[in-house]
């Protein structure tokens, strides 16, 4: 074969050109250069960003927005039948207003022997006390005439024409009588005492009967549910109506799991997404941390404040969460009425009693604290 199509031409022609060493030899080209201070640049905007800049530390939960941070209860004061309810959900109350009414059969049973003794011992009281007065008033005339028989038979006994037995029979028929008139007289009053008894006992069940049949709001607030209806048995401290107050703020209750929910601290920013809303395109609402739990939250603990067993498990996933109270920013621009992450927010209104997320920064640190650990461990630095 011809060596001279074993190699390509370019080769063959550089080898038989003459050495040019009087050309300077180009190292670097432009466009290599250009990468050089791109990379460069690059370098030194993550070395400036590590100094000067911060990464946050976030924790999640999941919560509630909430009128005054938890809801409110109206319970029987007594146990009974409901006969009514007057209210329903989404219905204004004020304090004081009747909302339900409860019949109370065992008192109202109560009452009617109450009355019926009254009247039985009352009757009784009429016919005896007649005849207790005719008894005693003869008593009485008896004992005035043995007191002057006495009087008689002393006289006698003192010039020897009496014995002294037969006065002292007189004067033990005298003590018999005295004690059949004081008995009597005991009798009459020990009934108008009964009566008495009775009358203030039928005072205090009719001020029961009328505190206990009726329920009235002790709260001005809006209904949320009526968690019975007419025809229900209920027990004294049952509840009846949930609601909520009308004059507090919205504020968002969150639940955190334990062990990130002690990271977390008053006036610390939380950032809460309502479930209505969409984040992604109207981002979040602005908080700030008003109050901790100090201990994680007992399912006793999380009914009181929402009031459902049921919203309890899915906030919290069956854990024992730290509780989280946040207050939301108030913001008369947007429609809302809250501050928002973006400019205005979404063009709705938001409500209580809509689920929600929340993230809560606990901590900004620099970025370059978390290479220095790693570069003083390689160099042996401790």
């Amino acid at each position: 074969m011809d060596p001279q199509h074993m190699f390509r031409k370019a080769a063959l022609e550089k080898l038989s050109s003459p050495e040019r060493l009087d050309v300077m030899m180009q190292v670097t080209s432009p466009m290599g250069w250009l990468a050089l201070w791109t990379i460069g640049a690059v370098l030194a905007a993550v070395i400036v960003w590590s100094v000067v800049g911060s990464i946050s530390i976030k924790v999640a939960g999941k919560g509630i927005l909430i009128r005054g941070g938890s809801v409110l209860d109206l319970a029987t004061t007594g146990s009974g039948r409901i006969s009514e309810i007057l209210v329903k959900p989404g219905d204004d109350v004020s304090e004081g207003q009747l909302v339900a009414r409860v019949t109370q059969s065992d008192l109202m049973l109560r009452i009617q022997n109450v009355k019926e003794e009254i009247a039985a011992l009352s009757g009784q009281g009429v016919e005896q006390q007649a005849a207790q007065s005719r008894i005693t008033a003869r008593y009485r005339q008896e004992a005035d005439e043995l007191r002057q028989k006495i009087s008689v038979q002393q006289e006698m006994v003192a010039k020897g024409l009496l014995t002294k037995s037969a006065l002292m029979a007189t004067q033990q028929q005298l003590t018999a009588t005295e004690q059949q008139i004081a008995q009597g007289e005991m009798s009459s009053a020990g009934r108008m005492n009964r009566v008495d008894d009775l009358r203030r006992q039928l005072r205090q069940l009719d001020n029961q009967l009328a505190s206990s049949s009726e329920v009235r709001s002790t709260y001005t607030g809006r209904v949320l549910e009526v968690a019975t209806a007419p025809g229900d048995l209920v027990s004294a401290g049952q509840r009846l109506i949930t609601l909520e107050a009308s004059n507090a703020p919205i504020k968002a209750v969150i639940y955190i799991p334990a062990g990130e929910g002690k990271k977390v601290r008053p006036s610390m920013p939380a950032y809460i997404s309502p479930s209505t809303v969409k984040a992604e395109e109207y981002g979040f609402m602005i908080g700030e941390v008003k109050a901790v739990s100090d201990y994680p939250m007992t399912p006793q603990g999380l009914e009181h404040v929402l009031r459902n067993p049921a919203l309890v498990s899915e906030l919290t996933g069956g854990t024992a969460p730290i509780e989280v109270n946040a207050a939301l920013i108030p913001d008369s621009t947007t429609p809302s009425g809250f501050r928002w992450s973006s400019s205005k927010g979404p063009p709705v209104k938001i409500f209580s009693g809509t689920i929600c997320s929340a993230t809560i920064t606990v901590e900004t640190k620099r970025p370059i604290s978390y290479v220095l650990p790693i570069f003083r461990k390689t160099i042996g630095i401790t």
